[in-house]
């Protein structure tokens, strides 16, 4: 008994592979593993950036907010004290008197407050009466629909920005309406914010940022500003933040805090506090995408370590393993094509436990490999004894034919001859091949129709034709395939052919996957198989068929009618596999 080769164990771990392709690998199982068990801490730190984010973007609205008012407020008081000097000078009799009292009243409160281009008292007509500023002609307020509003007020009135014609400066005029005694409009104080102090006031106090700043009118008049902005939108609610582009296109975060509030005659101003948009690729954007990357690069970097450590400590540890056993299975227990001694101490004891098993393996096969030598050799002696005995046996019938006068007697002696020629067949080929389990079909019935074919009779001309599919056949199914045979062909020549007459025999024997048809057809001179004579196949012979086909556990079939021949068909299961013959090209 040959061990198998290596080479031919190879293709079937190949197969075993592909038939196991829907199972994952030991990598692909950690690595799903390690995903599996940071994907908690990844969405908790993602969580943890986008509330990171979020925090980030209230703090900008936060920022905002708080100056806008801030500067709301600042510019709130400005006005609020600017009010507060019109009602005082209101009530100073020299202001309202007019006349040089009034004009040194107003130079000296002007001197010292930077904060107003002018000062100046104006009478009901809007013609001016006073000023802290020398006027260089008589000046008359040239927006009556402007003086009309004024007359109509009853308390302060903040207007546009405008140049102011006595100043000479870009101011924003306060005007506080003056009623006599009987509540009759009489005049007006009027204070002339300069816009310069204020802008310069304003850059003082966003110095160095980014940040944009402005005081815009209802009207879209952009009073001040530090810095060239874009069109912010009048109608969104105070304090909420709104996104705008300049014309570069960049874009802007903003917030408006009401300044002044719409009145009867009186246009609102806001104070409009704006900060540009960080960069794409900014600080921010660059924190914001590494709290969302940093979990899954340690996500990649655990998944690739655990790739790598598999590979290296235990997957090519364990492909050494497994060439270590196709050589144990293919019969070569002496083989170590790779040194265990880097590997880690399970693996080794892993290999040791194979070497120690390939050394019990190799000597159970040596004890088993002798005892079915001794078996083999037993089996082909026992096989090669049966066959002399037969040859004997079939010496002594021969002999004791020829003694013999009676035809009858001599046929009966020559059929039990030949049924013995063919068991002792059986046992020869048996012997010749020295297979113990099984026999090709085609060697056995080709062998066997050699021994059938007919003698030749003085005026008959008889012939025996064969043609058999190969297949393995086991000993219980040989024997009695080999009696069927024989009995069906000289029942056919003996019964089918009486002298002179000539004709042939066709044998043919057919595989279809696990089921063998054996047919036997003659063109000789048939039988009624409706009622055959007790001398006739279709009598004893027939019954002979039915239970040798019994033994076979199959079935036989015999159909017949006179001057048209006869046809036996045996169908049985094959015992042994089909492909058992076939050579294996794997």
């Amino acid at each position: 008994m040959q061990p198998a080769t290596v080479p031919e164990a190879l293709p079937q771990t190949r197969r075993g592979r592909r038939g196991n392709a829907k199972h994952s690998s030991l990598r692909r199982r950690l690595v799903t593993l390690i995903v599996i068990s940071l994907l908690p801490i990844t969405v908790l730190s993602m969580l943890q950036a986008t509330v990171r984010f979020e925090d980030r973007q209230a703090s900008i609205v936060r920022h905002l907010s708080e100056n806008a008012e801030l500067l709301a407020d600042g510019n709130q008081a400005i006005f609020a004290n600017t009010e507060l000097l019109l009602k005082s000078l209101a009530l100073n009799p020299q202001v309202r008197g007019g006349g040089p009292e009034c004009v040194s009243a107003l130079v000296a409160i002007r001197a010292e407050t930077p904060a107003y281009a002018n000062l100046a008292l104006y009478d009901v007509d809007g013609r001016l009466r006073c000023s802290a500023v020398n006027p260089h002609a008589d000046y008359i307020v040239p927006d009556r629909e402007w003086w009309a509003s004024i007359g109509r007020s009853h308390r302060a009135l903040i207007s546009d920005a405008m140049y102011g014609h006595v100043s000479r400066r870009s101011v924003v005029a306060m005007n506080l309406p003056l009623h006599d005694e009987r509540g009759r409009f009489s005049g007006a104080v009027a204070a002339s914010i300069d816009l310069e102090w204020l802008s310069s006031r304003l850059r003082t106090r966003v110095a160095g940022l980014q940040t944009g700043v402005a005081v815009i009118s209802d009207s879209g008049q952009v009073v001040l500003a530090n810095r060239a902005l874009p069109r912010f939108d009048l109608t969104i609610a105070p304090g909420r933040i709104a996104r705008t582009r300049d014309t570069a296109g960049a874009g802007w975060s903003y917030t408006l805090v009401p300044l002044v509030r719409r009145g009867p005659g009186q246009n609102a101003l806001y104070v409009a506090y704006a900060s540009p948009d960080a960069p794409r690729f900014g600080l921010s954007w660059w924190q914001t995408g590494l709290d969302f990357a940093l979990p899954v690069l340690a996500i990649l970097l655990a998944s690739a370590a655990i790739w790598v450590g598999a590979q290296r400590l235990v997957v090519r540890w364990l492909l050494a393993l497994q060439r270590l056993a196709l050589h144990f299975a293919g019969g070569d227990y002496r083989r170590r094509p790779v040194s265990f001694a880097m590997a880690p101490r399970e693996i080794r004891s892993v290999a040791a436990s194979l070497s120690r098993m390939s050394g019990a393996v190799d000597e159970r096969d040596r004890r088993l490999r002798e005892s079915l030598e001794r078996q083999s050799l037993l089996a082909r002696e026992v096989h090669h004894r049966v066959k002399n005995n037969f040859q004997v046996v079939m010496s002594l019938l021969s002999l004791q034919s020829s003694r013999l006068d009676d035809e009858s007697a001599k046929l009966a002696i020559d059929q039990a001859r030949r049924r013995i020629g063919a068991l002792a067949l059986v046992h020869r080929l048996l012997y010749d091949t020295g297979e113990l389990g099984s026999i090709s079909a085609q060697a056995l019935l080709g062998a066997l129709c050699k021994q059938l074919q007919p003698v030749q009779r003085l005026g008959s001309q008889l012939e025996l034709h064969c043609d058999f599919d190969d297949a393995p056949l086991d000993i219980d199914s040989a024997v009695p395939l080999t009696l069927w045979l024989v009995e069906t062909v000289n029942n056919a020549f003996h019964h089918g052919f009486p002298p002179p007459t000539s004709g042939s025999v066709r044998a043919v024997f057919r595989v279809a996957q696990d089921e063998a048809v054996l047919t036997v057809s003659d063109d000789g001179i048939g039988f009624d198989s409706e009622n055959p004579p007790a001398d006739q196949p279709g009598g004893y012979g027939l019954r002979l068929i039915k239970a040798i086909a019994g033994q076979l556990g199959g079935t036989a079939d015999v159909r017949s009618a006179r001057a048209v021949g006869c046809e036996a068909v045996l169908r049985f299961p094959l015992r042994v596999a089909v492909g058992a013959l076939e050579p294996d090209f794997e």
